[in-house]
């Protein structure tokens, strides 16, 4: 079996099998990046298992006015304020006191009359107080309905020439389509949430597509035309360092799908890190995932490592990892795999499972979660920690250790 690692991307959501990671010498030097001019996974290797959800560049969208015809009557009444909490209780009262007079007039039908108009009029008052509220909001919403539809329909057509210098943007990104995206977003007057998406994708769309024509070792200029794209468009200063590192993040992650992560490839993302500013600990995520594969470079059941334990072992049993981990409520824990068994806590909540019998395991590189499931498990086992890859390969090596004696092979 294999495990799988999933990670959202800059533009889509990827999952990959991780089996035996290759030794460096095996690794072909081909230059060539696993991502596309549109961010895609391009496999170098067909053996590889992978599933990318692609995103595409969605239009911004107008958002709708609340009119108070979508608002139910009865929030009308209440609205949580003292003086419709008084009107329920006038209306409870009425309620009674028409319950009493329904009481009274199955007996004699003239004296329980009044009751019951009583309580009606007390039912009816915060009613025709309610309709009168909302007839009121009614016209206010009509008398500027015209001047809201007139402001929407204004900036329906800034946004829809907004979006149009996006897309322009994404085909030819030179000085002219650049100023002309930068004067079209000065004059778009909506909160930044309706069209910050776009924006992002149109940058993230125009570094790859840029990468792909001029190459990792013109990777400085690549990242300074997104800076100059994301200022035109309008993005924050956080989208717009986030967007690069998105773009980092997607070709390390292809390259590390396609297992291809050697000496010539690794340099290639040097390029690209040192041309964006890239720290390693602005990207912690992808460093520690990037030093997780590395280290697993070559290890196989023929050689697969051991460390020291307080955990019993049986005959020929030995543990290859332990280490400090989180429950998903944020609760220290602990878990060690050994030869024949994956074990999670201590003492007395200690879940054991022995490693024949785990059917799947997931990693989450988002958020360092690791989950495994078993046949043994009424729930799968979920569980945060610090090296989440590492973790997963040697739960899934020790799932395939025969420990057979040699007479048997």
């Amino acid at each position: 079996m294999s495990f799988i690692v999933q990670k959202s991307l800059g533009n889509s959501f990827f999952r990959f099998a991780v089996s035996r990671r290759r030794e460096l010498r095996s690794i072909d030097p081909d230059a060539e990046l696993s991502t596309g001019s549109s961010g895609e996974f391009v496999r170098h290797r067909p053996e590889i298992f992978y599933s990318a959800d692609l995103r595409t560049i969605h239009k911004p969208e107008m958002p709708q006015a609340r009119s108070i015809s979508g608002t139910p009557f009865w929030s009308t009444i209440f609205d949580g304020t003292p003086r419709s909490w008084g009107m329920i209780a006038m209306m409870a009262f009425g309620g009674l006191l028409v319950l009493i007079g329904l009481a009274v007039m199955k007996n004699n039908r003239v004296p329980g009359i009044m009751e019951v108009l009583v309580g009606l009029v007390l039912i009816a008052i915060p009613i025709f107080f309610a309709w009168q509220k909302r007839s009121a909001i009614k016209r206010a919403e009509d008398r500027v309905r015209k001047e809201r539809e007139e402001r929407d329909r204004r900036n329906a057509e800034l946004l829809g020439a907004y979006t149009s210098a996006l897309e322009k943007l994404r085909d030819t990104p030179d000085d002219a389509t650049l100023d002309h995206v930068r004067r079209e977003n000065e004059k778009l007057d909506l909160p930044y949430a309706v069209w910050a998406d776009t924006a992002i994708g149109t940058v993230l769309y125009v570094g790859f597509s840029t990468l792909a024509r001029v190459g990792p070792e013109r990777a400085e200029e690549v990242a300074k035309l997104m800076d100059r794209s994301s200022d035109a468009a309008g993005l924050i200063a956080e989208d717009a360092i986030a967007v690069k590192h998105a773009l980092y993040s997607t070709v390390l992650w292809h390259l590390v799908a396609d297992d291809r992560l050697g000496q010539s490839q690794l340099g290639i993302v040097r390029q690209i890190q040192a041309g964006f500013g890239i720290d390693p600990e602005d990207v912690p995520n992808d460093t520690a995932a990037e030093a997780q594969f590395e280290r697993l470079r070559g290890i196989d059941h023929r050689n697969a490592p051991r460390c020291e334990t307080q955990v019993p072992l049986s005959l020929n049993e030995y543990c290859m990892y332990t280490s400090p981990v989180k429950t998903t409520d944020g609760n220290d824990s602990t878990v060690s795999v050994t030869s024949k068994r994956f074990l999670f806590g201590a003492d007395q909540k200690k879940v054991e499972v022995p490693v024949a019998k785990v059917d799947d395991i997931l990693v989450d590189a988002d958020r360092n979660k690791v989950v495994i499931q078993a046949s043994e498990l009424k729930r799968p086992l979920e569980f945060h920690a610090e090296e989440p890859i590492y973790l997963a390969a040697m739960v899934d090596l020790a799932t395939r250790l025969d420990d057979r004696p040699k007479s048997f092979t």
